[in-house]
């Protein structure tokens, strides 16, 4: 049976005031601070060295993130798919950044904007965030974070060439639908690697060559790969340097 729009609606709102309530973290806090520098090395050397001054800042805005894009966020989540709505807020996000470098601003306040769009990219790579309609998932959430917990320094950086380069013309909404998919798709081999037989399996009980390592290592790159072309898409606008740029853009 399907749900009716009123049961739908009650469900979003329950996980919106759960999520309020909640720590500010969804990943755990070190995954964040991690992305931080992680995202920093993906970037044109001018770019990153300035930014690496600020990355309190940065982390500061990457654990924050206001009221009604956490709510985009929580409702996408509950529905499985990404809105026209959060697209966009990414996209005012951005040009905010571009206006902030245009007129000046503390670049302080322009890293802590930077911040919350890598936050964004983050939340959108989060399968417990992308799974947060499926009941298997919310059950060994916990234990998925704990394992990303234990294992988050051997987790290399892959910069995922699969995604689509808004430095090639690819829009931010192509951009995005393909980290929510990829993510999505990994909510079924985490569930069913958490939760055998009923039970919740121990996070210690996978190694490097688990699924739950495959997907968290890929899913953790696939967001700060997403993050560095949030950025990067701002610094294009404010016609920053790309001079040293390693990664050649993809194909739209």
């Amino acid at each position: 049976m399907r749900a009716t729009p009123l049961v739908r609606f009650c469900l979003v709102a329950l996980y919106v005031l759960l999520l309020r309530s909640a720590p500010a973290e969804a990943w755990p806090k070190e995954a964040y601070r991690a992305m931080v520098y992680d995202t920093l090395r993906l970037l044109p050397p001018r770019l990153s060295r300035v930014l690496l001054k600020r990355e309190a800042a940065i982390l500061r805005g990457a654990l924050r993130l206001e009221g009604e894009t956490a709510s985009l966020i929580a409702r996408d989540g509950v529905r499985g798919r990404l809105s026209a709505a959060l697209v966009k807020d990414v996209e005012t996000r951005i040009e905010k950044v571009v206006r902030m470098v245009g007129a000046h601003e503390s670049f302080d306040d322009t890293a802590y904007e930077l911040g919350r769009l890598l936050r964004i990219a983050a939340d959108l790579a989060d399968p417990v965030i992308l799974g947060a309609g499926r009941r298997d998932l919310r059950r060994v959430a916990s234990e998925l974070y704990r394992y990303v917990d234990l294992n988050l320094t051997k987790f290399p950086l892959v910069h995922d060439g699969a995604l689509s380069s808004p430095l090639a013309g690819a829009s931010i909404g192509r951009l995005l639908v393909e980290v929510t998919s990829a993510t999505s798709a990994s909510v079924t081999p985490l569930s069913k690697a958490f939760l055998r037989d009923g039970r919740i399996v121990s996070a210690r009980s996978f190694d490097f060559r688990s699924v739950p390592y495959a997907e968290t290592s890929l899913n953790y790159s696939r967001g700060v790969t997403a993050a560095s072309y949030l950025w990067l898409s701002a610094w294009a606008k404010a016609n920053g340097d790309f001079t040293g740029y390693r990664f050649a853009p993809n194909e739209p």
